[in-house]
C-alpha cells in the first residue's frame, strides 16, 4: 500500500468540504436560514458613547453559527463619534479568501483574519486519570463595524441603527428597527406587531359576534357579509395565538400568515375588493416590510362596515294595522324602502291582493287614510328581491314611492303604519330599509 502525506491543506480542505455540503444541504430545505436567534445590547454601554453586545446567537449569511461569548469572545465595543446619524453598525466576520490567512497566530484581534488562535486546556474523558492537555483551537473573530466603514471581505448581520449620538456623546438608537432574526419569538417588536393584530381580531370579532347572539333574524345581505367576516375573523384567531405561543416562530412565516390574513379582509373592506399593492418580504429589513402589512391590518379592521339593508320592525297591532318604528330619520333621504310580503296564499293571487287593499302612510294620519279611502303612500312591485336583502321563496316585494306630503310628514312622524284589509292566512310581513350607495 503506497502512503501520502497529511499535510494541513488535506484537512482544511476536509473542513471546507463539510461546511459547503452542510450549508447548500441547508439552502435546499427553507430560505433565509441566516439572522439573529438572539440578540442583546448593552444598553449601559450607549450612554458612554459605545455600542456592544451582551450576547449574540445566529447564523451569519455566509451559513457559519455562532453564540457569542460561549464560542467565541463578544467583539470589542465600538467607539461611536459625535455627528453620527442615521447609520447602521454590523456584526462582521471576515470571509474565506483564497491564498489569505484565515487564523491570526497572535493573541491580539486584528480584523484581517476569520479566527484567532486561543490555547484551550481539555480532557482525556476516556481515561480516569483526568489527564489534561492545553491545546490550540481556533475561535471566530468578530467585530462591529460602522456603515460608513468598508464591509468588503466581510459577512455582515446588522445589529442597531444609530439615530444620533447626543451633545453628551449619549448614542439614541432607531427602536423601530428590527435586525434580521430566525426568531420572531425573541423580538419584541414583532411580537408586538402580533399581540396588536391579536387584539384588533378579537374586538372586532366580538363586535361581530355580538350582533348575531342578539338578533339572530337579520338574513339582510349586509348580515350575511358581516357574518362571513366573523367567520374568517373566527379561523385566523387560533392561528394567530398559536404563532404567539411558539417558542421558535421564523418571522417569514408571521408574514406570511399576516399578509394572507390582509388579502382576505380586502375582500371586505376595500371598494376594489382587491388587496393594495402587495409587499414583498425583505428578511435584511423587517423593520420595512412588517410596519407596511401592520398599517393595511389597522386600517382594514378600523373600517365601520356599514348595514346597507337595515332590517325594521313591524308589530302587528289591532284591527289590520301594522306598525313600524323608524328610529334613524336620515334614512327616508338617505335609503329606499321594501315591504315583503309572505303567506298561505298562491303568490299570484298574493300579489295582486296587496296592492288594493294596502294602504300606507304616518302612525299619525293612518286612521284618516282608512277611514276615508284615500291613497296613501304608493307601492310599485319588484319583479324579484333587491340584491340587498336574502331571497326567500314564496316572498313579494314592494318598493315603497319616497315623494309627496304624506312621505314628507314622516320627518315628523313616530313611523311608518300599514293597513291591509282583510285576513290572509299565515302572513308574514318584512320591512326594510336600503342604504343608496
Amino acid at each position: 500500500m503506497e502512503s501520502q502525506y497529511l499535510f494541513p491543506h488535506h484537512f482544511q480542505q476536509q473542513e471546507r468540504y463539510i461546511e459547503s455540503f452542510i450549508e447548500a444541504r441547508a439552502k435546499a430545505i427553507a430560505p433565509f436560514i441566516w439572522g439573529f436567534d438572539s440578540i442583546h445590547l448593552n444598553e449601559s454601554a450607549l450612554h458612554e458613547g459605545k455600542l456592544g453586545l451582551n450576547l449574540a446567537r445566529g447564523v451569519m449569511p455566509d451559513g457559519c453559527p455562532f453564540e457569542l461569548p460561549v464560542s467565541a469572545q463578544l467583539p470589542t465595543p465600538l467607539q461611536i463619534s459625535a455627528g453620527v446619524k442615521q447609520q447602521l453598525v454590523y456584526l462582521a466576520l471576515p470571509i474565506y479568501q483564497a491564498g489569505a490567512r484565515h487564523i491570526n497566530l497572535q493573541d491580539s484581534p486584528s480584523g484581517l483574519s476569520r479566527y484567532i488562535l486561543r490555547q484551550l486546556d481539555v480532557y482525556d474523558y476516556s481515561s480516569d486519570s483526568a489527564n489534561q492537555e492545553t491545546i490550540e483551537t481556533a475561535e471566530l473573530q468578530f467585530q462591529l463595524v460602522l456603515e460608513s466603514a468598508s464591509l468588503g471581505g466581510y459577512t455582515a448581520l446588522p445589529v442597531a441603527r444609530i439615530q444620533e449620538v447626543t451633545q453628551e456623546g449619549a448614542i439614541i438608537l432607531d427602536r423601530n428597527f428590527v435586525p434580521p432574526c430566525l426568531n420572531a419569538a425573541n423580538e419584541n417588536r414583532l411580537m408586538t406587531y402580533l399581540e396588536d393584530v391579536i387584539g384588533l381580531v378579537q374586538q372586532r370579532a366580538e363586535a361581530l359576534a355580538v350582533r348575531f347572539t342578539q338578533d339572530n333574524k337579520d338574513k339582510s345581505a349586509s348580515a350575511i357579509v358581516d357574518f362571513m367576516l366573523l367567520q374568517m375573523l373566527n379561523r385566523f384567531e387560533p392561528s394567530l395565538q398559536h404563532l404567539k405561543s411558539l417558542k421558535q416562530l421564523h418571522p417569514e412565516r408571521l408574514f406570511e400568515l399576516m399578509q394572507t390574513f390582509s388579502g382576505e379582509l380586502a375582500t371586505f373592506t376595500t371598494k376594489g375588493k382587491r388587496p393594495a399593492a402587495h409587499v414583498r418580504y425583505q428578511h435584511d429589513n423587517l423593520h420595512l416590510c412588517f410596519p407596511s402589512v401592520m398599517a393595511a391590518i389597522n386600517k382594514q379592521l378600523s373600517v365601520v362596515l356599514e348595514q346597507t339593508a337595515i332590517p325594521i320592525k313591524v308589530e302587528k297591532r289591532q284591527f289590520g294595522v301594522f306598525v313600524a318604528r323608524l328610529s334613524d330619520r336620515s334614512l327616508l333621504t338617505q335609503a329606499r324602502f321594501v315591504l315583503a310580503f309572505k303567506s298561505g296564499l298562491q303568490t299570484d293571487k298574493l300579489r295582486n291582493y296587496i296592492p288594493n287593499h294596502l294602504k300606507i302612510g304616518s302612525v299619525e294620519t293612518i286612521r284618516d287614510l282608512v277611514n276615508n279611502q284615500l291613497t296613501g303612500i304608493t307601492i310599485t312591485s319588484l319583479a324579484t328581491a333587491p340584491r340587498e336583502i336574502t331571497y326567500h321563496a314564496g316572498c313579494i316585494y314592494y318598493q315603497l314611492d319616497a315623494q309627496g306630503d304624506l312621505w314628507r310628514s314622516l320627518q315628523k312622524s313616530g313611523g311608518f303604519a300599514f293597513h291591509l284589509a282583510g285576513e290572509l292566512p299565515q302572513l308574514e310581513v318584512e320591512f326594510w330599509a336600503i342604504r343608496e350607495s
